[in-house]
């Protein structure tokens, strides 16, 4: 029977399961692996499996790159025990004896792509890093330069290439690997005293819009992924916001890019916005007004008092520095809704040893992970510095 059918007639059908179910399908035989493979498919399939929420659950890499976490977020998002809520399977990820089986974790996600690496215990801050496919289990360990940080951003878009990027920091670089050329080049080269990216928020980045987005000194900067031609990291335009308005995260859902913020008295109050620019817009606009005050009522010892400035204090003794009120409350990301005004949509972030879901049209939030003891004052608590959303792809590395 399947002879009777046209290629074009199997791959719409193939088209339109779970990407998981099409991962099962590959082995039914080599015309059905062969079909499923092509980039054509991986277009067609991509776009229908990302309608509505674009993410199942997201990796947690701790403070020390020690391990690794995988949360599904099946029933938070969908609402019911039948989505899909598989955790990914890493263990195909090969192991030296220098290296730990157990020591694991992912820097970057993108487009069911991840980027991870275990830490070699023979050789200080040396990892060795593989971009991979948890639904595939397709994998390559990827050579990264010296000098370079312990970072890299990924850049997908299966919509317009079956290849991939790596980009890297490091010495006033931009580096840049190609999975077409298997190789690294040095992109782009700064001046020490013009170097755009001084000052990074952190280390997390969003891929959107061709683009690497970054949050640098409380405006972005983006770098235009681009093999053929040298670009110049930019600017982004930034919404016109009260004086004192904080930029405390940037990400990409539903393919747009969306950024939170507050002024000081709105984060001691846990009030905040997210705002979105749409594909081929400068303009920004408000998706969602934010309010966790019942999150602050019910947990108030995420209210603290810190020394503004610990490093002074730690190194010239503690009377230097004012002290300040805090919330330890942060925005990790952002899952937009469906239609113009995002209905549906939803917001995580963490709280010292939680990490909560809020949906934005009931207001109603729920832990989605949650550790058994809270972390010690002072210890590490924004986990959305090592925070990776994950949805499943079918394509190959």
């Amino acid at each position: 029977m399947n002879e009777q059918f046209s290629d074009d007639i199997i791959v719409n059908i193939l088209s339109f399961l779970p990407h998981k179910e099409v991962a099962r399908m590959r082995v039914v035989c080599k015309r059905w692996h062969a079909l499923t493979s092509e980039h054509h498919f991986l277009c067609t399939s991509f776009s229908r499996n990302t309608t509505g929420h674009s993410i199942a659950g997201f990796f947690l890499s701790d403070h020390l790159y020690s391990k690794f976490s995988y949360v599904p977020l099946g029933q938070s998002i969908a609402g019911n025990s039948s989505h899909q809520t598989t955790v990914p399977d890493l263990s195909f990820i090969p192991t030296t004896p220098a290296v730990d089986r157990d020591q694991i974790y992912v820097t970057a996600s993108c487009n069911g792509l991840l980027v991870c690496g275990r830490p070699n215990t023979s050789v200080v801050y040396k990892s060795t890093w593989y971009v991979c496919n948890p639904l595939t289990k397709k994998f390559i360990e990827i050579a990264v330069p010296e000098g370079i940080t312990h970072f890299l951003y990924l850049a997908y878009d299966p919509s317009k290439s079956q290849h991939y990027k790596i980009m890297a920091l490091g010495n006033y670089d931009i580096h840049v690997y190609s999975s077409q050329t298997r190789s690294w080049r040095v992109a782009l080269h700064f001046d020490e005293s013009e170097y755009p990216l001084r000052g990074l928020h952190c280390y997390h980045s969003v891929f959107w819009n061709g683009s690497l987005v970054w949050v640098v000194q409380n405006h972005l900067v983006r770098y235009v992924v681009d093999e053929d031609e040298h670009q110049a990291v930019q600017m982004m335009p930034m919404p016109q916001t009260p004086e004192g308005w904080m930029c405390a995260y940037v990400g990409e859902s539903g393919g747009h890019l969306q950024m939170v913020g507050f002024t000081e008295d709105e984060r001691l109050a846990g009030v905040m916005d997210v705002l979105e620019m749409q594909e081929g817009s400068s303009e920004w606009s408000t998706l969602y007004r934010v309010d966790l005050r019942r999150v602050v009522e019910l947990y108030p010892s995420i209210r603290r008092t810190e020394r503004e400035y610990p490093y002074i204090g730690l190194r010239y003794g503690f009377g230097r520095g004012r002290m300040i009120e805090r919330l330890a409350l942060w925005p990790m990301h952002v899952v937009r809704g469906s239609g113009e005004r995002g209905r549906g949509g939803m917001m995580l972030f963490s709280i010292p040893g939680k990490i909560m879901c809020y949906h934005t049209d009931s207001r109603k939030f729920s832990i989605v992970y949650g550790k058994p003891v809270a972390p010690e004052p002072g210890t590490y608590q924004f986990h959305w510095y090592h925070f990776s959303p994950y949805s499943p792809s079918l394509f190959a590395v």
